[in-house]
């Protein structure tokens, strides 16, 4: 009998440790520097954006237990996704998604659908964009950098740190990097710095070691900060509840800092009671997205 309780001990403690757990630091000691990112927006010159538009590049579903810890069974609708900051003097674009080959071997769900209108706008967007940034290097953030179908006429715009550009060759077709990104000069994101009027950006490594948040400010003053994915599902923001411990083991290659990750979760719930009109915006939930939307704060499809 001791021995029985022992393993049924044991195996609820493993599903608790794996599935159930996504506490967060009561006490946030992670700050992101949104004071001297917003200082950089302040003193730099130019006209702010006037705009930020989404991509939704495929779409996907899964069990909300994968992006939030615990029993929660109820779907969690999946977005790729590609941001683009409108601006006077050329337009910003926050992400390169993936392309259908990698999309094809990485969906979840039957249901799952990709786009290839949006691909094509994402691809036109960057190759006519001031810069390119991605939020981190995972395959569904700068698989579709890597694949473009024309990499010579996309890398010059490209704005990628050493270990961004460090993960591409992983994702290339048969390991092959494109000769244009093999002479790629890594930026220098080490600290914040302004990429644009209106648009700053800073390391937050832990999910990644190449992870970064960007902040956007237009001239309506409605200020955007892209998370990436800090967390892939807003309601781990409202909760300060992580991942499960077990999805560190299915899909991810390098196991993320889950303790760094977690103090950036607790950080981004408070931020959003202090700041409740900073709109955060994560990479991959659709509903929250789509709501967006639908409330005017974002624009559907790239102009």
């Amino acid at each position: 009998m001791r021995v029985l309780i022992a393993i049924l001990v044991f195996i609820g403690a493993g599903v608790y440790w794996f599935i159930l757990d996504g506490s967060t630091p009561k006490n946030a000691d992670y700050e992101f520097p949104l004071a001297q990112m917003r200082g950089l927006i302040d003193a730099g010159d130019g006209p702010l954006p006037t705009a930020l538009n989404v991509e939704i590049i495929s779409t996907d579903e899964a069990p909300l237990l994968a992006a939030h810890a615990g029993l929660h069974f109820e779907p969690f609708h999946l977005a790729t996704t590609s941001f683009q900051v409108k601006g006077d003097n050329g337009d910003i674009i926050i992400g390169g998604a993936l392309d259908v080959g990698l999309f094809d071997i990485n969906k979840q769900n039957k249901a799952a659908a990709f786009s290839n209108d949006a691909f094509n706008r994402m691809i036109a967007g960057m190759t006519a964009s001031h810069k390119t940034l991605v939020t981190h290097e995972h395959i569904d953030h700068i698989g579709g950098i890597v694949r473009a179908p024309d990499p010579a006429a996309l890398a010059p715009h490209l704005m990628l740190s050493a270990s961004q550009i460090g993960a591409m060759a992983s994702l290339a077709v048969n390991g092959e990097l494109a000769a244009a990104y093999k002479t790629l000069q890594p930026a220098d994101l080490s600290s914040p710095r302004l990429v644009a009027p209106g648009v700053a950006v800073a390391p937050t490594p832990g999910h990644t070691p190449g992870s970064q948040v960007l902040l956007v400010r237009l001239n309506s003053g409605q200020e955007y900060l892209l998370i990436g994915d800090l967390v892939w599902a807003m309601k781990n923001v409202e909760k300060a509840w992580g991942r499960p411990r077990l999805l560190q083991y299915i899909f991810f290659d390098d196991r993320e800092d889950r303790a760094e990750v977690q103090r950036q979760v607790r950080a981004l719930h408070d931020l959003s009671v202090a700041e409740p009109s900073l709109i955060l915006l994560p990479s991959h939930d659709k509903d929250w997205i789509d709501g967006l939307v639908a409330a005017d704060k974002l624009g559907e499809n790239f102009q």
